[in-house]
């Protein structure tokens, strides 16, 4: 019965280091989602430029 104690124990540990290396590794996955996001994000402003300038350069007429 002591062994069987020890080895749940030690399995109850192990499981716990692995919890915790998965939520440091979720939390560097959502650190890493929202440096990508603010790159790709375009702002109303940004939008609004790229199409005044798409229709500016439909009328220069190449």
């Amino acid at each position: 019965m002591e062994i069987l104690n020890i080895i749940l124990i030690v399995i109850l540990f192990f499981a716990f280091v692995f919890i915790y290396l998965m939520s440091v590794r979720m939390r560097q996955l959502e650190n890493e989602l929202r440096e990508v996001k603010s790159r790709i994000s375009i702002t109303d402003e940004e939008l609004t430029r790229l199409s005044k300038d798409i229709e500016d350069f439909k009328k220069i007429n190449i």
